[in-house]
Parts: structure tokens; sequence; C-alpha cells
């Protein structure tokens, strides 16, 4: 890419993150009235659990203290998942992902995927007993205090649209009392979301399906900030909420409504910090802001008279975030991904990477081939952008003569300038309207490669996971040094980076109106993307890489088998002399001057 592609990719980068961080930041969160929640709280009566009182001090004085529960533990495995669960919050305790993956969902969860919550921030005091159990589900039933049965029935997934990171829950509700239960305020706990190390640049965050239309929100939109306050809690509610849940950067629990309608619902999500005082993070600057998040989703507001029973069915998806994967299981599930602005060009990318992997059995292999795919199909657009920079170069200078010369009349010297580009033949716009097709393919890539699953603990040559810093080796200091710390990770695949990158754009021709300052920007850009990029994944590292080293291979052929521009002046074309027609439109592009054929002579006389 040219010196301007730099600049343009820079500044967007720039906007983006502006954007992303201002976005999530300061989000419009509709917030439950407060007189609701007092309501809701002055209704609830059920027992309180031992850890997070949810009943008034009247209340608990009223209610016979009941006996400790005793835990009843239950697993599932299908393939490489293993599903865990407890009649503590009759739901799944967590869910442990082997092989690659390596990871323990709702690890930090403060209740079981699935506990029902008479309110969003309480817990679920209901007492549950296992009714059936099997080894491809279980079922809970429990009581309230106000009479209503609660039963929870944990099925896996079998069939077409089945999955081992997929159960079914079924959850049905019956009044025992003998007077009518209404209540809005009914919630399914969604699980945890932690960071897999507490330095990683994206943070967990929760999310939502209203109709359709998907949104997350981080950790970082609890902060305060000029224009807000800090949060302790979000909640929202909606028309046709479809899933809900959280995820990190890799993985997501997603809890969703299987109806075939839909149905209002709410939100809620809460962030909490994590502590590091005591394992291999401690030493780590971002070890004391490293938050965890947990989120609740509502079911649809319940009308039972006495005796009457109602019954909702969702689906718990835990597992990696992993488009086809999600995709397949439909439900919109795939929208989880959050590609962003070009995310239709990710998912193509995805869908093409994941081919390539099947033909190299590499994914690191797979980024490299995409990439040269992409820079070849993108080859064209890139040599008329550099040709039309070098002729912009030649025309230094003489721009120089021209800026000179009007110095005290800018209107004149912009005239004069145009004048010059039209004598010469030289588009000013040239070397930057192909970067208009680069920049979409420049994002949509770098989104797929910084949330593919698929890419954690795989390999490349001296790369141990291309999800993380290739670090070969870690230099320690008896002293800490700016920006740096008291240890230095040596990662050469950031470095070979920052090299083709200085080696680019040495051999990519100047702007002609570049002056002292912009060539200072262009000299300190590439040690300012080495420094933000330098522990970011070591698949970016790889696709930037071999991005550069293939502009520069293009620019050499360029020079050898393409002639170098010549400045001419363009002749004029000459005007086209004034049509006899009377009723032609010169001005009107349909209107074309007919030529008068000979005719012949008629016969007949």
């Amino acid at each position: 890419m040219d010196r301007k592609a730099w600049l343009v990719i820079s500044l967007c980068t720039f906007g983006l993150i502006a954007n992303v961080y201002f976005a999530n930041k300061y989000p419009p969160i509709e917030k439950t009235p407060a007189v609701a929640s007092s309501a809701i709280a002055s209704t609830v009566i059920a027992p309180a659990s031992t850890t997070t009182p949810v009943a008034t001090m009247s209340q608990a004085s009223a209610i016979t203290p009941a006996a400790p529960v005793v835990e009843e533990t239950h697993t599932i495995t299908r393939g490489t998942v293993t599903w865990h669960f407890t009649n503590k919050g009759a739901g799944v305790s967590k869910v442990v992902l082997e092989g690659t993956d390596n990871l323990t969902l709702n690890q930090f969860g403060k209740e079981p995927i699935g506990a029902f919550r008479r309110e969003a921030a309480g817990n679920d005091a209901v007492i549950y007993q296992v009714t059936e159990k099997s080894n491809k589900g279980i079922t809970f039933e429990g009581t309230t205090a106000d009479g209503i049965v609660v039963k929870k029935a944990f099925e896996v997934t079998e069939g077409e649209k089945s999955d081992d990171h997929l159960i079914h829950l079924k959850l049905t509700l019956t009044n025992t009392g003998a007077v009518a239960h209404k209540s809005e305020e009914y919630y399914l706990y969604s699980g945890a979301a932690n960071s897999m190390r507490p330095d990683e640049a994206l943070k967990p965050s929760f999310f939502w399906n209203d109709a359709g239309d998907a949104t997350q929100k981080l950790t970082d939109s609890f902060s305060g900030g000029w224009f807000s306050s800090e949060q302790a809690e979000m909640r929202s509610t909606h028309t046709r909420l479809r899933f809900s849940g959280v995820m990190s950067r890799f993985d997501a629990i997603i809890l969703s409504h299987e109806s075939t309608t839909d149905k209002p619902g709410k939100v809620w999500a809460t962030r909490f910090l994590l502590d590091h005082s005591s394992d291999q993070f401690k030493d780590l600057s971002t070890a004391t802001k490293d938050y965890a998040i947990q989120s609740a989703m509502g079911i649809p507001p319940v009308d039972l008279a006495p005796a009457g029973t109602v019954t909702e069915t969702y689906s718990i998806y835990a597992g990696p975030k992993e488009y086809h994967r999600l995709a397949a299981l439909e439900g919109q599930r795939d929208f989880v991904m959050f590609y962003g602005m070009f995310g239709f060009i990710s998912r193509l990318l995805t869908q093409v990477m994941r081919w390539m992997h099947d033909i190299s059995g590499n994914w690191g292999a797979a980024i490299i081939l995409l990439t040269l795919c992409i820079r070849t199909v993108l080859w064209w657009p890139q040599s008329k952008a550099q040709y039309s920079m070098k002729r912009m170069g030649l025309l230094g200078p003489k721009m120089k003569e021209l800026q000179a010369k009007y110095k005290d009349d800018p209107q004149k010297q912009q005239v004069e300038t145009m004048k010059l580009y039209k004598d010469y033949g030289v588009n000013p716009v040239g070397g930057c309207l192909p970067m208009l097709l680069q920049i979409p393919i420049f994002f949509g890539f770098y989104s797929v490669l910084q949330n593919a699953a698929e890419l954690r603990g795989q390999p490349w040559l001296w790369v141990q996971d291309l999800s993380l810093p290739d670090t070969i080796h870690t230099l320690n200091f008896p002293f800490s040094l700016p920006l740096i710390g008291t240890h230095f990770d040596i990662n050469p695949l950031p470095l070979i980076m920052g090299i083709t990158m200085i080696l680019q754009m040495k051999l990519t021709p100047q702007p002609a109106t570049v002056d002292k300052t912009q060539k200072m920007m262009f000299t300190i850009m590439p040690f300012f993307f080495l420094f933000i990029c330098y522990n970011f994944a070591s698949a970016l590292s790889l696709y930037w890489s071999t991005q550069n080293i293939f502009a520069i291979f293009q620019s050499y052929i360029m020079k050898l088998y393409i002639k170098e521009p010549v400045l001419e002046k363009v002749e004029a074309k000459p005007k086209a002399s004034p049509s006899n027609n009377p009723f032609f439109n010169p001005m009107n592009p349909n209107h074309k001057e007919k030529k008068v054929k000979p005719r012949g002579p008629k016969l007949g006389g």
C-alpha cells in the first residue's frame, strides 16, 4: 500500500476506535423505574439463600429456617464438552471444553446457568430436588414460598440441528395457590464470562437480540466518563427478545428463547472484579482492573390463574464463537460474532479461510494463502494507485513553483493547480479511489482474525498459538523501563511486520505535495503500528507481514515490467462543430447527431 493508503488506514483506525469507545462507554440504557423495583422488592417473600438475602427482616423472621440443602450433582459428556449440573440453583454450574478450546465456561458465575430468579440481581432461593436424570438430561423441581412449582428439564440436543455445545431447557411454572399470580420480574441467569488474560485487548461483554437487532456492551461500558457516571448495573426492556448472554473474545454463553412468536423480555447485567493477587497474573498492571461480567434474561410476563400452568422453552449454547457452527444452529446465533460494519466481507472471508484450511491442513498456512489471494485480487487497483502516485510525484516541482508564486493568493493557487492537473492529465484522487476497495477488505479480514476461535491453540512454525503473541523469549530487567516495565517479550512476527513496513514505504512513491510534517508522519508510522500491534495475536501479525512482503514484491515487478510514467501535456481534443439540426440539444447525452444518408432517385416520375 502507498503512503496515502497508510494515512487513510490510520485515520480510519482511530475513527473506528473512537466510535466503538464512546458507543460502548456511554450507551443509551433504558433503566427499570425505581418505583417498579421497590414494588418488586416488597413482594418478594421467598426465603433467602445463605449468600445474598432477598427477603426483608420482617419476612425472614416469619419464615421457618430451612434445613441446609444437600447438593446433588450430575454430569453429561458429549464429545469434548462436559456439562456439570447442580440442584443448588437447578442449572449448569459450569461447562468444561476440552481439546484445543481448553476452557471452563461460567467458572466465576455467581449461580448456575438457568438459575430462576425472582429479581434480576437476586439469587434462586428455591430448594430443588432431582426428579429424573440420565446420560441425556436431568430434571429439577421445587416450590417457591408463594406456591409456584418450578420445573426445569434439561436435555441434550439430537438430530440435524444438534451440537455438543447446545442443550434444551424446558421451564414449567404451575400455580398451586388459591389466588392468581402475576409477575413481569422472573429471570433466568445467563452465566458469567471473563477474559483468558487480564491484558486482553477485547474485554468480556453481554449482549441481546431484539427482533434481529443484536447489541453488545463491554465491561468498560459500566465505567464513568466525561458525560456519565459509573453504573453498577444495566437494565433494558425489549418487545421481542430472542436471546441474551455473555461472551469473551473466543467463547459465548447464549440463552435463546425458542418460540414460534417473539415475546417481550428484559435484560440485566453487571460486572465484578476478579482477584489475581495470588495467581500468575498478579504482576500485570491490568490485573487490578480485570472485570468479569454476568447477566440474566427476563422471561415473558407470567399470568397464572389458580392451578394454571405455563411452559417456556429455551436453549443454552456454551462454546466457541465459530461462525460456521453458530450459523448452522440458526436462531441468529451467528450475530454474536459482531464483525462490525464490514460484516458481509468478514463472513465471506471466514468461509474462504476455512476452505483453505481444509486444503492446507494448517491455520497459519490458510492465513497466508488467503492473504495472497486478497492481494492478487487487489493487484490491479493497487497498481493503478501506485502508477497515479508516481505521476503525481513528477508534478512535485511544478506544484512547488505554483505554491511559491501564488502564496499570497490561495484561490488563484487552487485554480492554477487544477489547471496543471488538467494540462498533464493527472487525476489528484487517482491514488485514493482504489483504497475504497481495499479498506473494507482490510478491516473485514482484521475482524475475522481477531475473533476466530478456530485459531486457539493452533501452531505455525515457531508459533505455539495463533491467537496469542508469538513470544520466543522474555528478557527480565532488574529495574522498570518506561512503557516496557520489568520484562520485555521478544515477538518475531511483529518485528518482521515493522521491518517490511519500512521497506514497503521506502519503495512507495512520495506524494507531490508532501511537506515536512507529513514526511515525519510517514517516517514514524511503521514504529507506531509496531508499538500498538506488538502484543496482538500472531495471526494478525502473520497477515500483515505477508501482505507487506507481497506489496514489496509487487513494487519490484512493476519496476521491472511497467514503464515509468513520463510527464507530458495532454493534447486538447478539438471541439465538434455545431449541429445543423435545430432540434439537436448538445447538453443532452441521449441526443446524437443523425447522419443524412444519400437517397436514390424516385422512380415513376
